[in-house]
Formats: structure tokens, sequence, C-alpha cells
């Protein structure tokens, strides 16, 4: 038997969204993977930070505080460009 492809379409934010339920691809894979919903607290983290890139290895599920923790660090240890004008 074979599955019918869902459509998508990308929202005003860059994440790519199923064209008959509105909702996130990512979510959707996350939840498959972990085998339930998503919790409210839960968020889904792209590894390496391509939100079109919504592969199983490329997702985890965290908490919201913790997610933010992340791009926290990520934000302080980005080397800062000097700006030309």
């Amino acid at each position: 038997m074979f599955k019918k492809k869902s459509r998508t379409f990308v929202d005003k934010k860059g994440y790519p969204r199923y064209s008959n339920t509105k909702k996130a691809v990512h979510r959707a894979v996350a939840e498959k993977k972990i085998g339930r919903p998503l919790r409210k607290h839960e968020v889904v983290h792209h590894r390496n930070g391509n939100k079109k890139n919504f592969r199983k290895k490329n997702v985890f599920v965290m908490s919201r505080s913790y997610h933010s923790k992340i791009h926290r660090k990520m934000r302080k240890s980005k080397p800062r460009t000097k700006r030309r004008y």
C-alpha cells in the first residue's frame, strides 16, 4: 500500500507545514519519533539549525527552557564580525 504524499508550504517563520492540516512537519516527525504527541512545554530543536531539514536524526524534543539555554549558549559562542560601512 502506498501513502499519498502530503503537500507542504513554508510559513512566515520558514517552517514547512502540511497544507491539509497546517501542522508543522518537524513537529509531526518528532511526535512519530518519540511515539506520542508533544506536550505543551516541549519544543523541537533542529540539530543543524536548518528549519527545512526535518529528518528524524536532526530533530530533538526538549523543554522550552532547555531549548532557550542552548540557543543562548550558541549566540554567546558565535564570533562577532566587524561591520564595514
